[in-house]
């Protein structure tokens, strides 16, 4: 997919505005499991995320989109030094595909939620706080003593295993504040998986996303059913692109086949 020079000035201008002012101590990385399609358990896409945590600061973020991000920014950069024909193209089908692109930031117990719907970029506050209910079970995930905690979260059960050997309050997307770090959490039918790969300490810069649109959570949840109501028109409308009867057909299908939200 090719897009012109307006989505590259705003890939430059998230480029520059990019400020290190804040360090991780410790950096958590989870893997991801997510069946994108509910009613096709078959069909499962894992990648890996990170969890960069400082005091009472942390930001959630896939691996891969990191990566992504960075690939996408270095090809808008070369394109722009050298314009073709008098016209700068970027083109980004060398990108890295991302599974999980939400993205979540605490700051001093306020969670700010991350989304985006093809290249539009919003952020809404976390509305709903969990109500969590520890349970007497345990386990034990990488030598870790993990107890058994519940909660329900937009119409979902997750059961969520925590160990207070790791006394951090934090964990993978939205599940927080349980007395211990999370170390692996799930919806009770397990179309989304996080589960801890490595903890370790590391200074990483903490860089939340730029240019997103701030709104509320009932706002995103329009914009993605108008976009569900015509994936292959909001595409066209944001590439520019005249679609062939086949593309659009297959974009719909595509679209509507990922039908398992995290909101």
């Amino acid at each position: 997919m090719k897009c012109y020079l307006l989505f590259f000035l705003i890939s430059l201008q998230f480029f520059s505005a990019q400020s290190p002012t804040l360090q991780s101590e410790y950096e958590v990385i989870y893997k991801v499991k997510i069946h994108p399609d509910t009613l096709n358990k078959t069909n499962v896409l894992q990648e890996y995320s990170s969890l960069l945590i400082k005091d009472n600061t942390s930001l959630f973020k896939s691996t891969q989109k990191a990566k992504s991000d960075s690939i996408a920014l270095a090809i808008g950069k070369k394109q722009w030094e050298n314009p073709i024909d008098g016209k700068i193209v970027v083109d980004l089908r060398d990108v890295p595909k991302v599974n999980f692109k939400d993205e979540v930031y605490l700051d001093k117990g306020k969670q700010t939620i991350f989304k985006e719907l093809l290249k539009t970029k919003f952020s809404y506050p976390l509305e709903d706080q969990l109500g969590w209910k520890i349970e007497d079970e345990t386990k034990t995930i990488e030598n870790y003593i993990c107890k058994k905690a519940t909660t329900k979260y937009k119409n979902r059960t997750y059961v969520a295993w925590f160990s207070s050997a790791v006394p951090i309050p934090d964990g993978p997307y939205i599940f927080k504040n349980l007395p211990g770090l999370i170390l692996e959490v799930y919806d009770t039918n397990d179309f989304l998986r996080f589960t801890l790969v490595s903890l370790k300490k590391v200074e990483k810069p903490i860089l939340i996303m730029k240019d997103a649109f701030s709104t509320d959570y009932k706002t995103y949840k329009m914009a993605r059913k108008n976009f569900l109501d015509d994936p292959a028109g909001a595409v066209s409308n944001q590439t520019g692109m005249a679609l062939s009867p086949q593309n659009m057909a297959r974009i719909n299908e595509n679209a509507r086949r990922y039908n398992n939200y995290f909101d």
